[in-house]
């Protein structure tokens, strides 16, 4: 799979991929996914809650300019595609893993481009042990100092981490690797694929 190269973000590394070519099939689905809980008081008192969330699931299967076929499994990504566009895939592998997920699916016969939503991608870039050593370390200092300060200390490691992640995946989208992806990716023609 082609490479666009590394970049760092919030302190990991991580690989751009990317893959073009012609669609030879796609099958989309939604999922619907149901969590209800019920809590009970001690009064005997019950109380329900239900939500629900949907989940597209897009499988495409993409042959490059050698002949060579390739599928994908895109989770949580609607974007408009049928049999005989043509399309990129970018994703991210961080270093040491395998896979990772995807970010952009850009159809060069449409002009539509779909990115996926920078929060879905923080779970990847938290750091949950240092979030969890300030919380932890602030919270009993925050109440050997001041006792408002140690509740304080509770949920702001919390949203720093969260906003600092946030922010870093944004940032990856404007390095210069990134960009210069985009700036290949735009010229690709819809009745061919670019060689990777």
């Amino acid at each position: 799979m082609p490479e666009a190269g590394s970049v760092v973000v919030d302190g990991k590394r991580v690989t751009i991929h990317y893959q073009t070519g012609r669609v030879t099939a796609t099958r989309k689905q939604k999922e619907t996914q149901i969590h209800s809980s019920t809590q009970y008081h001690a009064n005997q008192q019950a109380v329900s809650s239900t939500s629900s969330r949907t989940v597209d699931h897009h499988e495409l299967f993409l042959v490059d300019s050698t002949g060579r076929e390739h599928a994908f499994n895109i989770v949580d990504m609607d974007f408009p595609v049928r049999e005989g566009n043509t399309v990129s895939v970018v994703w991210i592998i961080p270093e040491g893993a395998q896979r990772g997920p995807f970010v952009q699916v850009m159809n060069h016969s449409t002009g539509d481009s779909t990115y996926v939503a920078p929060k879905a991608l923080v779970p990847l870039f938290f750091k949950k042990a240092m979030m969890w050593g300030a919380t932890i370390g602030g919270t009993l200092l925050g109440f050997l100092i001041f006792w408002p300060l140690g509740f304080v200390m509770m949920i702001g490691p919390f949203i720093y981490f969260g906003r600092r992640a946030l922010g870093a995946i944004k940032g990856m989208f404007e390095t210069r690797e990134y960009t210069e992806l985009q700036a290949l990716l735009s010229q690709v023609k819809p009745s061919s694929a670019v060689a990777a």
